[in-house]
């Protein structure tokens, strides 16, 4: 039997849609560039809400055994780090995730997928949060838009633009099976 229906063209994402093929790695030597280019960027509140004044000293503080450089396409972007909450067999996390403040909100959503995903094949995970302070715009528009539990501010935690400022803190349950 022959078919009558027309096929329909493959429509192409547009470019601002693309996603990037995601890599992670230890941060190295090799990275020390890439990483302090991320912290000269104003908006890259990685476990800092001061990341433009961040003395190099100071950077090499933040970043701890724990940080993984954040690749779109080989091409660093962010950093993130995972630390338990509580004990270590409640199984409970919170991520430092930061991608620079160029990228795209939807560039954040399919990065913490990505993340989670590796997450989960390496631990149990009950709770994971995220942190950010009230004066990010981007990572508030990626918890919310991806769709992450909104628990409430910490208001008071730090100064911005002279005025007293709150974190607010997301996450994402996953229930016992």
């Amino acid at each position: 039997m022959t078919s009558i229906a027309s096929a329909a063209p493959a429509v192409a994402a547009p470019a601002d849609f693309v996603l990037p093929r995601w890599s992670a790695r230890a941060c190295g030597a090799a990275d020390r560039p890439a990483v302090l280019a991320l912290f000269a960027d104003p908006g890259f509140f990685f476990r800092t809400d001061r990341p433009g004044t961040r003395p190099e000293a100071e950077i090499d503080r933040l970043l701890g055994d724990d940080t993984r450089v954040l690749c779109a396409d080989g091409e660093p972007v962010g950093l993130y780090a995972l630390e338990h909450e509580g004990s270590e067999h409640g199984c409970h996390y919170v991520l430092h995730l930061r991608l620079r403040s160029d990228v795209p909100t939807h560039w954040w959503r399919d990065a913490y997928r990505e993340i989670v995903r590796a997450l989960r094949w390496r631990h149990e995970l009950v709770r994971l949060s995220v942190r950010f302070p009230e004066f990010d715009p981007a990572g508030l528009a990626f918890a919310r838009s991806a769709g992450l539990t909104e628990e409430g501010t910490l208001a008071g935690v730090t100064t911005h633009e002279g005025r007293r400022r709150g974190t607010v803190f997301f996450s994402q349950v996953w229930a016992e099976s």
